[in-house]
């Protein structure tokens, strides 16, 4: 594969170190995977509210990388069916 067509991908490595880390973190806290009995709908719900407190202005957490997170994970249960 040449590193042209590698090149788009580049930009996501960061970012998707961050989701990494957020899931490291959450199997600390959660260590049974309760993300996966949870719905689709609950995880979209979960990242609006994320997407919602990063517009308020809070900053206890970063939301823009939760939100993803729970996007990633939204999306993972709908491609497992």
């Amino acid at each position: 594969m040449s590193a042209a067509i590698n090149q788009p991908a580049l930009p996501f490595t960061q970012a998707l170190e961050v989701i990494a880390q957020v899931m490291r973190d959450g199997v600390a806290t959660h260590p049974d995977n309760e993300w996966l009995r949870r719905s689709v709908q609950y995880h979209l719900g979960r990242a609006e509210a994320h997407l919602q407190l990063l517009r308020e202005g809070d900053q206890r957490e970063d939301h823009i990388a939760h939100a993803a997170t729970r996007l990633l994970m939204a999306l993972t249960l709908r491609e497992l069916g």
